[in-house]
């Protein structure tokens, strides 16, 4: 039986203004890096490639915005397929993929074309990123269109935090001003040795006071027909109710138990600080009606089908 995910109708809108920007843009940068390395591979000189490629992206990224404006649903449809967002970074891969046939290229100056390779790649790549975090966004937007039953503010609990994430990239950080200081360099080299040191000492033996779970914009969870809609600005996590096997309540902590991948596991597990929550019981009733509901819709559909 299909998902109540894809049976659900979508509230599909006219893309906006924000979306069809990106797409263009995305566009332009795919389409610019393609006529650049074709560029560097008919021979053509730095001046005229530096006097083409501007043109070239303000020109698709024009048409990819006149599209996308058109386009009724396009930004659902590729938020809709895992497939089709991962399709986003395709043509970064592939940019990336060709800096190992630089030496094989028929070309004198390969380093030019590692370069301007380079720069294509990670283009494509943040482009893409963009897109497919739009696209997401808008699709959990059109899936949850209705109003939450009930909202909170979501601040983490349980084993993960950010400590171990802060670690690796200060051990990188130092990493880096070694390499550096091998190379010669004298000046930044040592400063982000000693920068990336003091900076995981502080946060070992406490040096400062830094209260993690005081953000500008904390992450918020909404209860709706669909499902729980995770809100961290910038992106949307969709949780449907079919993967939610249960909702607990401790004195520390709400947790709302999940299946990924036909697995249970806790480490897919929603958990919430309970002290970060209003109303906490107040929050798993209405957790509870809604899943209920949703089941018995799901039921319904079923017995209908």
């Amino acid at each position: 039986m299909a998902s109540y995910e894809r049976r659900r109708p979508l509230e599909v809108s006219e893309p906006d203004i924000g979306f069809q920007a990106g797409f263009g843009f995305y566009l332009g940068i795919v389409v610019t890096g393609i006529v650049a390395i074709a560029g560097l591979l008919a021979d053509v000189g730095t001046a005229a490639l530096l006097g083409i490629l501007p043109s070239t992206v303000t020109a698709v990224a024009i048409v990819g915005h006149i599209y996308a404006s058109r386009a009724r649903g396009l930004p659902e449809r590729i938020g809709r397929s895992r497939w089709r967002r991962l399709g986003c970074y395709a043509p970064a891969a592939a940019f990336t993929a060709l800096l190992f046939t630089a030496e094989i290229m028929p070309i004198d100056d390969t380093g030019r074309f590692v370069i301007l390779t380079v720069v294509v790649a990670v283009l494509a790549g943040v482009s893409g990123f963009g897109l497919d975090r739009m696209a997401k966004n808008r699709y959990v937007d059109a899936l949850t269109a209705d109003d939450p039953a009930t909202t909170w503010t979501w601040q983490r609990s349980g084993g993960w935090t950010g400590e171990p994430a802060y670690t690796v990239i200060m051990a990188f950080m130092i990493l880096a001003g070694l390499v550096s200081i091998s190379q010669g360099e004298w000046y930044l080299g040592p400063f982000w040795v000693v920068y990336g040191a003091v900076m995981i000492l502080s946060r070992r033996y406490g040096w400062y006071e830094l209260d993690e779970t005081d953000r500008w914009n904390p992450p918020t969870v909404h209860v709706h027909e669909a499902g729980l809609v995770v809100d961290r600005s910038f992106w949307k996590g969709f949780i449907p109710w079919e993967t939610v096997d249960g909702v607990r309540l401790t004195d520390d902590e709400l947790v709302v138990e999940r299946r990924r991948f036909g697995l249970d596991s806790g480490v897919f597990d929603l958990r919430c600080d309970r002290a970060a929550i209003d109303d906490a019981d107040a929050v798993v009733a209405a957790l509870e009606r809604t899943r209920r509901r949703a089941e018995e819709r799901s039921m319904a559909v079923g017995s209908a089908d």
